[in-house]
């Protein structure tokens, strides 16, 4: 994610008045007159506002405990926050602790060497206050590589006043797929605009496959076998494209806004918020925020409706951004403290409390969410499985192969089959062009 993924440019601010992103001499002498500088880059407040002033408090907190300890936090760039890490990666001169966006959009950099494994440095019992399926997403050989950050739960948002508009039941949205498509005809039926979407940019291509690929897969091992072609799986079987199939009628029939492929994803995200159109897909921060501005009465979540017939078709996807204590760090036991620190009750409190997001973390308390989505999507992560489907799938695989052959179908029109076959000669490509990745990917065995 989230994740995820906006192309608004965000100004680099530092937590002190003297942080900045990359300085090679402040990285080369990490302790000067006693005091050990912790250097941390992250991402959040583009997703779930109010991040920064958390980040801003929390490490005003730490260094009042710690003042042996100078925490120099810098918000990064969208656009830049791979290439910045890596070319500092590359320099072994940068952050301590790095944001990631999670699964393989962590594990890329754990396979090239970037990352030092977040359980080297916590103990079994910090590990098993994590949930099993966040950890799932960053395990890998054996080890925990990256601490869950925030959950940004994504699902579908809808208006409840456009419902009711169109004589449907607001307070039962629909769960299956024949009650999706009948929900979504009465809609515009009533002038209404069923979906508000941007595919401009084509990101909208991981958040889909993300709704709606997994509904044929048992375990989330399935999508990993898939990938790496064990017992010749392929994206060709008709249970691995019937999604394509399914978001192919949802366009065929007109129920996403007409302009969506003039729209970046957030652009089309924000026709729901000005009441443009009657449903979206966003995350849980957001979604979260929208309710307390327009009220539960109005703002209301549903999950993907069911079409499949495997276990995760009842799934939700409920994944996280995270942390991780970078390889070149000269303060890997200072960093894995501070990590340590954002899971303690009172940190996980101030960040719902600053930025509406959830720590992914078995002591957090249902009793401090304080609005419906939140407290639905929590419930939902106690009766449903959870997965994330762009989160086990390679990186690189998704810029190649899902968000052009997603905006393909919508551009021009592509039978299913011929979408499946484009995705299995992408990830093809893939394959070849990154042998040392699909070595690592082929090791990957899914904490389920």
């Amino acid at each position: 994610m989230r994740k995820l993924l906006v192309l608004l440019l965000v100004l680099m601010t530092a937590v002190s008045s003297t942080a900045c992103g990359g300085n090679s001499d402040d990285n080369q002498i990490s302790s000067k007159n006693g005091q050990t500088t912790l250097k941390i880059w992250y991402w959040g407040e583009q997703e779930a506002p109010g991040m920064k002033s958390f980040i801003d408090k929390a490490a005003e907190v730490y260094m009042k405990e710690n003042t042996n300890i100078k925490v120099d936090a810098v918000l990064q760039e969208s656009d830049t926050l791979y290439s910045a890490f890596r070319s500092a990666a590359k320099a072994k001169q940068g952050p301590d602790i790095q944001y990631f966006w999670g699964g393989t959009q962590a594990l890329e950099d754990v396979w090239m060497g970037n990352v030092a494994p977040l359980s080297d440095y916590w103990s079994k019992e910090d590990i098993d206050n994590l949930p099993l399926a966040q950890r799932s997403e960053t395990y890998w050989d054996g080890k925990q590589w990256c601490m869950p950050f925030y959950q940004y739960g994504s699902v579908w948002g809808y208006n409840k006043e456009l419902f009711a508009k169109a004589g449907l039941d607001a307070n039962n949205p629909p769960r299956t797929w024949e009650e999706f498509m009948t929900t979504c005809e009465a809609l515009k039926k009533a002038g209404i605009t069923p979906i508000g979407m941007g595919l401009k940019d084509g990101y909208f291509g991981g958040w889909i496959i993300s709704l709606l690929g997994q509904q044929n897969m048992n375990t989330k091992q399935e999508l990993v076998d898939l990938i790496k072609g064990s017992d010749n799986k392929s994206y060709t079987d008709p249970e691995n494209y019937e999604w394509i199939t399914k978001l192919k009628e949802m366009k065929d029939k007109g129920y996403f806004n007409t302009d969506i492929m003039s729209l970046d994803l957030y652009q089309g995200q924000q026709l729901f918020d000005s009441g443009e159109a009657a449903m979206t897909i966003n995350a849980e921060p957001y979604l979260a925020q929208l309710e307390r501005k327009e009220g539960a009465d109005k703002i209301g979540i549903m999950r993907t409706p069911s079409f499949g017939e495997g276990k995760m078709a009842d799934s939700v996807g409920i994944p996280s951004q995270v942390l991780a204590i970078t390889s070149f760090s000269k303060n890997k036991e200072e960093a894995a403290k501070f990590l340590k620190f954002l899971h303690t009750e009172d940190m996980m409190k101030l960040m719902y409390q600053e930025a509406g997001a959830v720590t992914p973390d078995k002591r957090f308390k249902d009793e401090w969410l304080n609005t419906e989505v939140d407290k639905q999507i929590m419930a939902w992560s106690k009766g449903n499985p959870e997965f994330w489907y762009q989160y086990f799938y390679p990186f690189g695989f998704e810029s190649s192969g899902v968000n052009p052959i997603v905006q393909k179908l919508f551009a021009v029109d592509l039978a299913p089959e011929e979408a499946a076959k484009e995705f299995q000669d992408a990830l093809k490509k893939w394959k070849n062009q990154n042998p040392e990745l699909l070595t690592a990917f082929e090791k990957w065995k899914v904490l389920e």
